[in-house]
């Protein structure tokens, strides 16, 4: 249909695409990301949505510059949307009100889920303001009819993607579209009675400010997060598949070293340099449910940084040091995990031989290098107060091209990326293949529960051939230099190390 008000005209879309979009949708809803429980992945907050990332505290990339979204057809980054304005210079003072039925029907239905509207202007040389949440009156409104009621659901998230600033937005006053620009609104639909059909709803907008000489086009979509980096392919199965509860890994030729705390003195294969952790039984914590028998305990005590700091060093055990190796270990965040002040170091690889590739000692190729893991900020996702807290994890790397004196943070952030809950078992898996000298041929990856989140090709960790993989390093370390403000718990077990993929542990058929 065609509704007409004032400076805007309403259309209908594909039919077709949108019902096989939302029955593809409805079949992918049905089988959940385990371990990822989360609302909106953006905010308007300091570290939520920029040009770059939908939340820049976790280091999560949108796929395209200026954000990502799918539309009416479920193409990415189409050009079929779900509603359309026609806005022309004057409409100062303007009400704008867009049929989203549909696509609410879909959120409230959880056929799609709920990341919000993307406002983006097609054609013309206008730029036009809204007034936004902090702005109070005339901030954007969602209006929504049910069969049994009606509800007005003010704007919880609201921000400007401007291409000319990396900056997080969200707390001006105006949202701004134009060219390089998008508007990002979030509503809360989870207040709303279920089980009653969605009759109609409307975005409310009130234009404030118009420039250029043009009329132009006002788009909605829907907010889509890394459409392309974002597909959670099928959990991959390594070795560990055929070793239930890993029982007898270690006569695997692949196998380097296995390790799963259940001997009392384990710390023997290990060079301990510093905190070794506690080795701690089921039932040993409130918050410690035992995945496999014993575990490492790892705590980061108030107003200290270092919890741990153990090495599996291959020279200690007459083995050659590799140029390429994994290790997968299983982690679990314990309750009073919630990192408020820093992020900081986890289990990793690393060649230092004492000399570069940590502290502040920069990597130039002779010296040393590292690939530690790394914990960000915990972060809550959802409505403000609401939403799992979370915990996104990546690499911490020392090497040739480093832009600092200090290594460079990459979240993992492939597939369903990866956000840790608070007591859970993950499997955490690493691969690291070092460069050729004279290339930029090294590799890094990452699996978690068998699920590839990250990759990073053409790194230079090394320019002579006598850097090597020296260790696997247990690192668990708050900062930088920031002190943890409270004691802060992670468990370990299950630790493998080997010349080929593992996998999560074998379960028995």
């Amino acid at each position: 249909m065609d509704v007409n008000l004032p400076s805007m005209r309403i259309t209908a879309r594909n039919p077709l695409g949108r019902a096989l979009f939302l029955a593809v949708s409805l079949v992918l809803s049905l089988f959940p990301v385990p371990g990822l429980a989360i609302d909106v992945q953006w905010n308007d907050g300091d570290g939520g949505a920029t040009r770059r990332h939908a939340l820049a505290s976790a280091g999560l990339p949108w796929d395209r510059k200026l954000g990502d979204w799918s539309d009416a057809a479920g193409e990415p980054w189409g050009r079929l949307p779900w509603a359309s304005a026609t806005l022309s210079r004057g409409a100062e003072g303007t009400l704008l009100r867009l049929d989203v039925t549909e696509l609410v029907e879909a959120w409230y239905r959880r056929k799609l889920a709920n990341q919000g509207f993307y406002l983006r202007l097609r054609g013309g040389g206008l730029d036009f303001a809204m007034p936004s949440r902090e702005a109070g009156a005339d901030a954007p409104v969602l209006n929504v009819d049910l069969s049994q009621g009606s509800y007005r659901l003010p704007v919880v998230y609201d921000t400007t993607l401007d291409a000319s600033t990396s900056k997080a937005l969200g707390d001006r006053k105006r949202l701004k579209l134009g060219k390089g620009k998008a508007v990002l609104l979030y509503f809360d639909l989870s207040r709303m009675p279920r089980g009653h059909p969605v009759t109609r709803a409307s975005l409310e907008l009130k234009v404030v400010q118009t420039s250029g000489p043009k009329t132009t086009s006002l788009e909605v979509y829907n907010v889509h997060i890394a459409p392309r980096s974002g597909v959670v392919v099928a959990s991959e199965r390594g070795l560990a598949r055929d070793y239930p509860a890993d029982v007898g890994i270690a006569e695997h030729p692949a196998v380097v070293f296995s390790e799963d705390f259940s001997r009392q003195n384990w710390q023997r294969d290990w060079f301990v340099d510093g905190k070794a952790g506690e080795r701690v039984e089921n039932g040993a914590a409130a918050d410690f449910v035992a995945f496999d028998g014993p575990a490492l305990a790892v705590t980061i005590a108030e107003g200290e940084k270092k919890g741990l700091n153990i090495r599996y060093r291959f020279s200690r055990h007459d083995q050659p040091e590799p140029e390429e190796a994994y290790f997968r270990y299983y982690l679990r965040f314990g309750s009073s995990w919630n990192q408020t002040v820093s992020g900081g170091k986890l289990p990793g690889f690393a060649g230092t031989y004492r000399q570069a590739g940590w502290g502040s000692r920069r990597s130039n190729g002779t010296n040393g290098w590292s690939a530690r893991g790394s914990f960000r900020k915990s972060i809550r996702t959802g409505p403000p107060g609401s939403g799992d807290l979370l915990t996104p994890i990546g690499s911490y790397v020392y090497h040739v091209d480093q832009d600092s004196f200090y290594g460079n943070t990459w979240t993992w952030s492939l597939g369903s990326g990866a956000l840790l809950e608070n007591e859970r078992w993950y499997s955490v898996e690493q691969h690291v293949r070092l460069n050729s000298p004279g290339e930029a041929d090294g590799l890094i990856r990452a699996w978690l529960d068998g699920q590839l989140v990250f990759e990073r090709r053409g790194l230079r960790f090394r320019t002579v051939p006598e850097l090597k993989i020296e260790d696997v390093w247990f690192n668990v370390y708050h900062g930088g230099t920031a002190r943890s403000p409270r004691d802060q718990v992670l468990y370990i077990d299950n630790v493998v190390v080997a010349t080929e993929y593992i996998g999560p542990l074998g379960r028995p058929d």
